[in-house]
């Protein structure tokens, strides 16, 4: 988790896009009362420049952006009432924006929606239980239960066999780490100091994160890595563009990172400018996602308010 997201006994934060675990703070709970902050999620059409479809603005924590698969909702973490777990996932119909809900009302903290093939309608989430145990649940409207009972999940992201990349938090065996987990359960750990960042590209193997490149420091800057789960290979590719911090992937399976307010597509193994959302973002694009068959974009501007 982030200094975005809120945790019972956990927060992170990210310094110069390395993870950092403190106990027993409420990093959250204080940026909100403080109002920092300010995290508004534009979505729109996207094909070759963004077309605004809408903007969710709050003076309350909402982040992590997700499109239903059958691309009729737009799916977000939002803080909801009072206390460190107090978030739920929201959603709203894209043919009526104007209506909102709660996919499923709890008492537990649920972050980072990925939605899944089956069944229909459910989400994958990261949930902070009662005792701080992050690990990822699968919810829906309907029903919710324990999906891969595996604590210190942070991040995750699916592969097409079950398999999973995940951030993993810093705990009495290490650092922060990227830990490849296979469809058996199988965990294999391929880095440290890592980003939250993580992409898979689909109807392939390869999943990618950012970490400091080899023999550099927790801190140094952070750069592309791709974990190749056929060869059980990791290898380091570039670095990430300037203050870049996201990865997403695009409908046709490009890979693509933000920094600033610029898209940065990568092509022959180096970072291309293709875009630019400072028409809409007067501050950073921290956070961004594409449907995965539809010209659809989400994006997160993150701003100091004044």
């Amino acid at each position: 988790m982030s200094t975005e997201q809120a945790a019972a006994d956990v927060a992170e934060v990210e310094v110069q896009g390395v993870m950092k675990k403190l106990l027993l703070v409420t990093l959250f709970a204080t940026g909100v009362a403080q109002a920092a902050t300010r995290y508004d999620i534009h979505y729109g059409q996207f094909t070759e420049q963004f077309q605004q479809h809408g903007v969710l603005r709050s003076a309350e924590y909402q982040n992590q952006p997700e499109f239903s698969l059958d691309a009729k909702r737009l799916l977000w973490t939002a803080h909801a009432g009072d206390g460190d777990l107090a978030t739920d996932i929201r959603y709203l119909e894209l043919a009526n924006p104007k209506s909102q809900q709660t996919l499923r009302t709890t008492p537990f903290g649920e972050f980072s929606a990925t939605a899944l093939a089956k069944p229909a309608g459910s989400y994958s989430v990261v949930r902070v239980e009662k005792d701080g145990t992050q690990r990822i649940w699968r919810i829906s409207e309907q029903d919710e239960q324990l999906y891969v009972d595996l604590p210190g999940v942070g991040y995750h992201v699916w592969g097409e066999h079950g398999d999973l990349l995940l951030f993993l938090l810093e705990d009495k065996t290490g650092p922060n780490r990227a830990a490849y987990r296979k469809a058996d359960g199988t965990l294999i750990t391929l880095n440290s100091h890592i980003g939250r960042a993580l992409a898979h590209i689909p109807a392939t193997e390869l999943f990618y994160f950012t970490a400091p490149a080899t023999g550099q420091t927790a801190q140094s800057p952070l750069w592309l890595w791709q974990y190749d789960a056929s060869a059980n290979r990791t290898t380091q590719i570039a670095p990430m563009p300037g203050g870049g911090i996201d990865l997403a992937v695009t409908a046709q399976g490009q890979l693509w990172a933000s920094a600033g307010t610029a898209l940065y597509a990568l092509k022959n193994q180096q970072w291309q400018k293709v875009a630019d959302l400072g028409k809409h973002c007067q501050g950073k694009v921290s956070r961004f996602k594409f449907h995965r068959q539809q010209p659809l974009l989400a994006f997160v501007c993150e701003k100091e308010s004044v």
